[in-house]
């Protein structure tokens, strides 16, 4: 049953990674916690020219996983880093790796400048250890941001221009 398992999720996989692969990667950044320990890399943020963003966790050597992704594109900088208020979002992920929207870039680019911002960010959640009375995990949270070039206000929170390849 397990390698019945394990194959059914092959393909799986395969499209997950599909849109990645079949297009140019434009941009790819750092995902990073800040925390009181410091400051951790956790992953990647990659966005590729057909329009695909995707939150792609290193969870071998973090163990963080997602729980939840925000994601901002638009023509201007965001003014203020709620990500409960951007415009896409993808809630209850359950703890997956990787995680991928589909932008229609011309639309985010309103002003045709050939020139998107992007900020993105990720809830995540680990296991600590599992508590021996109730059998059950006991979960860590964190917060990651993409590595940016441009604060968003007085926050840890950044944004990235992208400049689009047009033409």
């Amino acid at each position: 049953m397990k390698r019945f398992l394990a194959l059914l999720a092959i393909p799986v996989l395969l499209v997950l990674a599909a849109p990645v692969m079949g297009a140019d990667l434009l941009l790819a950044t750092d995902l990073i916690t800040v925390n009181r320990d410091g400051t951790q890399d956790i992953g990647d943020l990659n966005i590729a020219t057909d329009g695909t963003i995707t939150f792609q966790i290193d969870e071998a050597s973090t163990g963080w996983r997602l729980q939840e992704t925000h994601l901002y594109v638009g023509d201007e900088a965001p003014a203020r880093s709620r990500p409960a208020r951007f415009p896409y979002k993808h809630v209850r992920l359950g703890g997956v790796a990787s995680d991928a929207y589909v932008v229609d870039f011309a639309a985010a680019d309103l002003n045709c400048d050939g020139v998107i911002y992007v900020a993105a960010q990720a809830e995540l959640v680990r296991q600590i250890v599992v508590n021996p009375r109730i059998r059950r995990p006991i979960l860590a949270h964190e917060t990651a941001w993409a590595q940016g070039d441009e604060p968003i206000g007085r926050s840890r929170a950044t944004y990235i221009a992208v400049y689009l390849r047009i033409g």
